[in-house]
């Protein structure tokens, strides 16, 4: 008996022992199943995050940045030590004691969790666990996801210190409004370094991890507020912080603040797009978006900035000309209480935060309702808040006429054909300088000054090019890059009516023709036989001026003196020598290229311009210098914009794509094509010389830019109704172009021509870009001669010549007789052939 109860329990502890070896096996094999697919984390060398790209201009001021997720790595000795501790505070205590876990956190998160009926309230992750799954786990809440966080959080604590594992954290998690890591955080929401922010600032970050969006102080900061405050109370009671450096944190309210360089980002916008497409095709999206690059560019953001200004002045001044387009709409004249209170609610004026922030900026476009129309006093009252209001004088909007562009701009003369009571229009608010510490204390109320504001439709663009390198300086491609990224400085083909002429005078001058050469210039019709389609060219205000100097028929923009012109060099060695210059959109086979009817886009045409300044070189715009990877690698140089030059590999690569999942340390390549002499020294300088006499001469459509009081040239260009208006014009140095037009077929206006509508918008810009470089002229290649031409026949002047010039040409090609020595030489001929009857 005895020894079958032995047996039988030999078999129970036997079964037993087999049940306990499978279970130890079962959870072994889990176990192994989890960790064969944890991520491997070896050392801190291994934590190569996503990071910002940089965007750099020519002086390396941060002008963009590309990114997957906004970061900047920071090192442990690059934060200070009071902000690591007040995340230790606020998220982890006992980040120090523990090892990975925090069970008694967990137990007290699952009670609460528990009593919330299974809903996730609260959580017991320590910074560890934060950390692991931040950094090496998907966010989705599942048991599985749960055991490997915690296998995960007992491994990079035996594997890291504590000061490695911080360095980690807070680099890894999100701060909301898209700042990842601790040095983007505080740049965010401070505009500073994390080595400059404060314990109080210190402790609003430390707030935001747990719930970045419920405690962001952007969107709420009463709860920011509240949890800052938690945290410095932690942070005391941790002993991280004396009770005197509590208490200032306490009464120190953090002030936040963008990056200064956010501003140039905005204005950068444009050509901060190109790099981002020509890199995208060069080294693909994750790389650009996460790789840390480096990007060096040639934009000089001073004048990027100036570029930006002018267009917008520009384009402002235009849009007054055209006239006001009326209220964004009518409010009920009866409700005028109601509409206050709307307004405010838009223009963000009624709110606790609003009051503290004091005036709004004078940038800030308002709402505002009209509830009063003095027609005596020839004034109206705007309201932009139920105690926010003031007076706008008749004299201040006396440009709000009705559109019409097919009438000059003409002064309003009664308020009221401008405002009626219970209109809602957008203004800008100024107001008297008032000195005060404190904006808050500010009576801007009281002092409100109200100016009426209204968005041009009308675009426009500028790119501005260093001539003797091709860096390209600045580049604007429309009013405002975040309403439109449509780029017309590189993407819009507009027709460049009589901004074409130069590159086709300056064809003729390789043709025999000289500057003095004799255009005639009388109407012209022609006839398609097969369509019956008739064309009569006209110049600009319809009148013919017979004989012409070639020099006179370029400055005047005389259309049908450059038609017969065209026809006399004829069309093919013009088309030849357009594209010589730069010129690679297509061009029709026909005298319409004599008036610009082919369309070109603005890059191109100036890129073409600068030829003539840069002695007879091809002009190869290029924008990005170097791209360099985190680690220092250069991985591409000198990258030319448009289409002037495709992107080239190095011969010892058989790579056809650059895009690939390794690229430290490749270099690909010069991407700048040979610079090569298109035209001769002599004849760039003729062509150089015909532009400066558009500005110089008193009839010269560009004589405008005299006020710039230096040597340039350029030309003014317009298309038939005004649809399209340009200037594109050069010094020594720089080459620039402006276009002003819209981007769907319209007219600009009555006398909108490119000398009104764009010439002013160079000339401002000119004026910045040569503010700082040494004043020089053109200077003379050999071969050139000069000689003094009397203006009408275009022969050398004598002391009967009404109107002379100096001019310079080919030597031996200037005139060697005067116009009475011509007449008389003549004359002579005339007497030989009757005397040989």
């Amino acid at each position: 008996m005895k020894s079958k109860r032995r047996r039988a329990f030999r078999i129970l502890l036997a079964l037993a022992a087999l049940g306990a070896a499978g279970v130890v096996a079962a959870w072994a094999a889990v176990y192994l199943t989890l960790l064969r697919d944890l991520p491997d984390l070896r050392s801190v060398e291994d934590y190569r995050p996503p990071i910002t790209s940089q965007v750099l201009d020519r002086n390396g001021v941060p002008v963009g940045e590309f990114s997957a997720e906004r970061r900047r790595l920071k090192t442990l000795e690059q934060i200070p030590e009071t902000t690591a501790l007040a995340f230790v505070a606020g998220e982890d205590g006992g980040f120090f004691e523990h090892s990975g876990i925090d069970y008694v956190s967990i137990l007290r998160a699952a009670w609460v969790n528990l009593l919330a009926g299974g809903e996730i309230k609260q959580g017991g992750s320590t910074i560890t666990q934060q950390m692991v799954k931040g950094l090496l786990l998907t966010p989705e809440r599942k048991i599985q996801r749960k055991i490997k966080e915690l296998i995960l959080a007992r491994r990079i604590e035996q594997q890291f210190s504590k000061q490695e594992i911080l360095y980690l954290y807070l680099n890894q998690i999100y701060f909301g409004h898209g700042a990842w890591g601790i040095g983007e955080a505080s740049r965010r929401y401070f505009g500073k370094e994390v080595e400059d922010i404060s314990i109080s600032e210190s402790a609003m970050l430390a707030g935001l991890p747990q719930r970045p969006s419920a405690y962001s102080p952007i969107s709420n900061p009463s709860a920011a507020e509240a949890r800052r405050k938690y945290v410095l109370r932690r942070m005391h009671e941790e002993e991280f912080i004396d009770t005197e450096t509590y208490e200032a944190s306490l009464e120190e309210i953090p002030v936040l603040a963008e990056p200064a360089e956010y501003a140039n980002y905005d204005d950068a916008g444009y050509f901060n797009e190109e790099v981002r497409r020509a890199l995208y095709d060069a080294l693909g999206g994750d790389t650009v978006l996460g790789g840390g690059l480096v990007i060096e560019t040639t934009l000089d953001m001073d004048l990027q900035r100036a570029a930006v200004r002018e267009i917008k002045q520009g384009l402002r001044e235009l849009d007054r000309r055209q006239g006001y387009r009326g209220p964004v709409r009518r409010a009920d004249p009866l409700a005028l209480d109601e509409e206050k209170v709307r307004v405010a609610e838009e223009n963000k004026l009624l709110s606790d935060e609003a009051e503290r922030a004091g005036p709004p900026s004078p940038d800030r476009v308002l709402h505002g309702v009209v509830v009063e129309v003095d027609s005596q006093g020839d004034r109206a009252r705007i309201a932009i808040a139920p105690d926010a209001q003031a007076w706008i004088p008749l004299e201040s909007v006396s440009w709000a006429r009705t559109p019409d562009p097919s009438s000059r701009p003409r002064s309003v003369r009664n308020i009221e054909t401008i405002f009626a009571v219970g209109d809602v229009a957008r203004f800008k608010a100024t107001w008297p300088e008032i000195k005060s510490e404190n904006p808050v204390e500010i009576p801007w109320r009281d002092n409100l000054q109200l100016t009426l504001h209204q968005e041009p439709e009308v675009q426009g663009s500028l790119v501005s090019i260093e001539v003797a390198s091709g860096d390209v300086l600045a580049l604007v491609g429309g009013y405002e890059f975040r309403r439109s990224e449509f780029n017309r400085a590189t993407q819009a083909q507009r027709q460049p009516g009589s901004g074409i002429k130069p590159l086709l005078y300056a064809a003729a001058l390789e043709k025999e023709y000289t500057p003095a050469s004799i255009l005639v210039d009388r109407p012209v019709v022609y006839e398609d036989p097969d369509s019956g389609f008739v064309w009569r060219p006209e110049n600009y205000g319809r009148r013919f001026l017979g004989k012409i100097t070639l020099r006179e028929a370029l400055a005047r923009s005389i259309n049908n003196a450059t038609i017969h012109l065209v026809r006399d060099v004829g069309i093919r060695h013009v088309l030849d020598y357009v594209r010589r210059l730069g010129i690679e959109s297509p061009m029709e086979r026909n005298l319409s290229i004599a008036l610009g009817a082919n369309s070109v886009n603005l890059l191109e045409i100036t890129r073409a311009y600068a030829v003539f300044p840069a002695g007879g070189r091809a002009v190869v715009p290029h924008f990005i210098r170097r791209v360099t990877d985190r680690d220092g690698n250069v991985l591409l140089e000198n990258i030319a914009l448009g289409s002037a030059n495709p992107f080239r590999f190095p011969n010892d690569t058989k790579r056809t794509d650059a895009r690939g999942p390794d690229l430290a340390g490749e270099v690909f390549g010069d991407l700048i094509a040979d610079e090569k002499r298109v035209v001769s020294p002599a004849h760039a300088y003729l062509a150089t010389d015909l532009l400066r006499a558009v500005v110089e001469d008193p009839r010269g459509t560009g004589r405008k830019a005299q006020a710039l009081r230096k040597p340039v040239g350029g030309k003014t260009g317009t298309t038939n109704e005004g649809g399209d208006a340009w200037f594109i014009g050069f010094s020594p140095d720089v080459a620039t172009g402006v276009w002003v037009g819209y981007d769907e077929k319209r007219v600009l206006g009555l006398g909108e021509t490119g000398g009104r509508a764009a010439l002013p918008i160079w000339t401002q810009f000119m004026a910045d870009a040569l503010a700082h470089r040494s004043a020089r002229d053109f200077p003379v290649p050999e071969g050139v001669v000069f000689a003094r031409i009397d203006r009408t026949s275009g022969l050398l002047a004598d002391a009967t010549s009404r109107g002379t010039y100096f001019q310079a040409f080919l030597e031996g090609t200037e005139p060697t007789e005067t116009a009475d020595q011509a007449m008389a030489a003549s004359e002579s001929d005339r007497l030989l052939r009757l005397d040989s009857f």
